[in-house]
């Protein structure tokens, strides 16, 4: 179910070259996934934590899903200038935290995407 968009992208994309940030004070994260040496997609989203798919752990509860909208996203295609892509944008989407420890964090996304994130340290050491 994800779009062709992310398939496009999954083909191109390399372990160690991608990166998305939180941002938690101003509830947003930042991807920025390269395709290949002289491309790169940017996007932004911005989040809320919701209590659908939460869990407990002892006396804790464990959120386990943020609603996320799009909120901008361009492409940037060798010494072209920045190209916005409106069309990315999107709004009641979610992200699902299947795994998180760390260094490591998994998500799957409403449109079936399923996404792994390392720490730049702990891939180095993995693949080092």
């Amino acid at each position: 179910k994800s779009p062709v968009f992310q398939k496009a992208v999954a083909k191109k994309e390399r372990a160690g070259l991608s990166f998305s940030n939180f941002d938690v004070p101003n509830s947003k994260f930042y991807g920025n996934v390269k395709l290949g040496r002289r491309s790169e997609v940017r996007s932004t989203v911005r989040y809320n934590p919701t209590g659908k798919g939460f869990g407990k752990k002892g006396n804790s509860i464990v959120l386990r899903r943020i609603m996320c909208d799009i909120v901008a996203a361009s492409i940037k295609i060798w010494r072209f200038p920045r190209i916005p892509l409106p069309f990315l944008r999107r709004k009641g989407g979610y992200l699902d935290f299947v795994y998180l420890d760390n260094d490591i964090r998994i998500t799957k996304g409403n449109r079936g995407g399923l996404f792994v994130h390392f720490r730049p340290e702990f891939l180095e050491k993995t693949m080092g």
